[in-house]
């Protein structure tokens, strides 16, 4: 072959090579997108880090600790022992009262990390950002963040742990500890200044009035370790801490008990200290109340002579309340001291001396409660002042003979004034079942409307709301042997004079009463005034509260002012004697409730003056004897209440 031709080949042969080269470049109509570039090894290995970062993250917000520690270094584990590491973690938990994580892993930063046994020279790392808010019951809220380090062994990245990861100045083998400082209780103190509740120098809580208003001062004792296990496991008591376990010691606890200060440190083995967390000491706060120990006193004193009774008094154009006395006598001082303050032993109080029968014991009103039958007569129309019925001996409903107290009577046709004077039950059963005529559910209304059945809404001391015996009540509450009826004429009946299934509080007839005589505002009754701490903050102030108008018309509250007056100005009214001479107006109302027993219930409420009310009274004696009644026998204490508070 010649040169020349040898020439030609080639070049023919890079001309199609060229052409080649050039058709392949052509566009074409629809050409395939070009694939993505293969990750590089830095990011895998950033989100396999991060993947374990989240692991680790997420099997603490868990408490599994136990994986946790599957998920760090084997070296740091051999360090710390994987014992350590979740016993720390646990300790925090429980001294701190943590109950929720919420923790949070970031993007993976690449970082190095000195080498460890195993490695010659820098290993490979990154570092993770983790937000942690930790709630605690004793701290609140703790939040921080931290760097997660994470290195790369042949079997995949490992967390690395400190203790620091959990606290900056936790060392190595630092334990956690928890310090406290007690918070000084506060006072319990009347508005002129009568200490009723005070701590001494030597921490013990004393009584400066030892038995007076004492079940509603109540009374604190220390906390078991039984308690604390059980009971209260969240809160920041201690063994041996006193706490609230009646009246106001312990349903104003929060408020007296102040907030201990507390500090969450790191101890080093050589017993070195250093902070971590904590909570600033709040002292107690001094509670003031309404309880006016003038009238108090007078109370318990009338009552005293009584191993079962109950008086209520309350400020009409506030509802506070003045005094709640309760019989038996109850002193405090026996629960903290074992004696008086004057030294006197006084043994252990049992449940019946600390129970506050002036706002937890309901009882059957008897009589009492025929204001409410009234005043439903006058909304309903059934009755007007001018209505005259008469007052037998008996009357007999669907053949069912009720009786007057002893079958009494009055003759002829007597006015409603007349027959609630002398408290005639076969007036007011008639009226209650016109009511029922005109609208079966105007009586029970009615005496909803006044407070019953529910609680006074009280701040700080517990209250029982009675028994409302209404149509609610009677759709869930068998009469006995399993059988229900729907509220009746006779449950009507039983109602209108305070007897069948009612029962309500001397606090809640005191506050009806108050409502009678002011208007028809019926208030929430105040005990607690405000709460102010040492340094002359006040954490709460409350101030009186209507709990609502009652639907009354006042022409209709004028005339059961006039009915309530001639139960004390009419020779035969049930109260003429006990206030015979009293030269303030009062209006009130005796009962002499049937107790299911031969020994009845003897109720007067009552409030004073007409026309201006400044005082309303509801004493009850339980379980006095057959021949007692609200008239002859409670209604004389409730004078000598009332003669205190108008003529000091």
């Amino acid at each position: 072959m010649t040169p020349a031709r040898g020439m030609a080949r080639t070049s023919t042969r890079l001309l199609l090579v060229a052409t080649l080269l050039a058709a392949c470049a052509l566009p074409t109509a629809d050409p395939s997108p070009s694939a993505s570039p293969a990750p590089s090894s830095g990011t895998l290995a950033a989100e396999a880090a991060r993947l374990v970062a989240r692991k680790f993250v997420a099997d603490w917000r868990g408490r599994r600790y136990d994986r946790m520690v599957e998920l760090i270094a084997p070296t740091d584990v051999a360090r710390y022992t994987s014992a350590a590491i979740t016993g720390l973690l646990r300790r925090f938990d429980q001294l701190a009262g943590v109950t929720q994580l919420v923790a949070v892993a970031g993007s993976a930063i690449e970082s190095s990390a000195p080498p460890d046994a195993s490695a010659e020279g820098p290993m490979p790392a990154y570092e993770v950002p983790i937000s942690f808010v930790f709630e605690t019951d004793l701290f609140g809220r703790v939040a921080f963040s931290r760097m997660l380090a994470l290195t790369q062994a042949p079997d995949g990245w490992h967390a690395r742990w400190r203790p620091s990861l959990l606290f900056p100045d936790l060392g190595d083998h630092d334990t956690l500890a928890l310090q406290r400082t007690p918070a000084p209780r506060g006072r319990i103190i009347a508005v002129d200044g009568t200490v009723f509740a005070e701590t001494r120098a030597d921490g013990m809580r004393i009584y400066p009035q030892d038995s007076l208003a004492g079940q509603t001062i109540g009374y604190v004792a220390p906390v078991t370790a039984a308690e604390l296990a059980i009971l209260l496991p969240a809160a920041s008591y201690q063994v041996g801490e006193p706490m609230g376990r009646s009246g106001l010691e312990q349903g104003a606890e929060a408020l007296l008990r102040g907030t201990p200060g507390l500090d969450l440190e790191a101890v080093s083995p050589a017993g070195v200290a250093a902070p971590l967390q904590d909570r600033p000491m709040v002292p107690g706060a001094d509670v003031q109340i309404t309880i006016r120990p003038d009238l108090q006193a007078t109370a318990e004193a009338a009552i005293g002579r009584h191993p079962d009774a109950a008086t209520a008094v309350i400020d009409p154009k506030s509802g506070d309340v003045w005094a709640l006395a309760s019989a038996p006598l109850f002193d405090p001082n026996a629960m903290t001291l074992g004696t008086t303050l004057a030294g006197k032993p006084l043994a252990k109080a049992t449940a019946a001396e600390w129970l506050n029968r002036a706002v937890l014991t309901p009882h059957p009103a008897g009589s009492s409660f025929k204001p409410f039958t009234l005043l439903a007569a006058l909304k309903t129309g059934v009755a007007t002042p001018a209505t005259r019925m008469t007052c037998n001996g008996t009357w007999t409903f669907e053949g069912y003979t009720f009786h007057n107290y002893k079958d009494h009577h009055l003759p002829g046709f007597v006015s409603l004034a007349q027959a609630m004077a002398f408290s005639c039950n076969t007036t007011y059963m008639p009226l209650s079942i016109r009511v029922w005529d005109a609208n079966p559910t105007a009586l029970t209304d009615m005496v909803a409307q006044f407070g019953f059945g529910q609680s006074t809404g009280i701040a700080h001391l517990a209250d029982s709301p009675g028994i409302l015996p209404d149509a609610t009540y009677f759709d869930v509450t068998s009469r006995g042997r399993g059988r229900y009826s729907p509220y009746g004429p006779f449950d009507q009946i039983q109602l209108a004079i305070g007897q069948g299934s009612f029962q309500g509080t001397p606090l809640q007839l005191a506050n009806a009463y108050a409502a009678f005589g002011n208007g028809g505002t019926l208030w929430v009754p105040r005990l607690v005034i405000q709460a102010t701490l040492p340094d002359g903050q006040v954490v709460e102030r409350n101030e009186p509260h209507a709990m609502r108008q009652v639907d009354i018309a006042p022409e209709h509250l004028a005339f059961l002012a006039q009915t309530l007056r001639a139960v004390i100005t009419l020779p035969y009214g049930t109260a003429y004697r006990a206030f015979a001479g009293f030269p303030i107006p009062v209006a009130g109302k005796s009962g002499t409730a049937e107790t299911g027993t031969l020994y009845p219930d003897a109720w007067f409420p009552a409030y004073a003056p007409i026309g201006d009310a400044q005082i309303a009274v509801a004493t009850v004696l339980v379980h006095v004897s057959t021949q007692a009644t609200g008239g002859n026998d409670a209604a004389p204490l409730v004078r000598r209440v009332m003669a205190r508070y108008f003529f000091p």
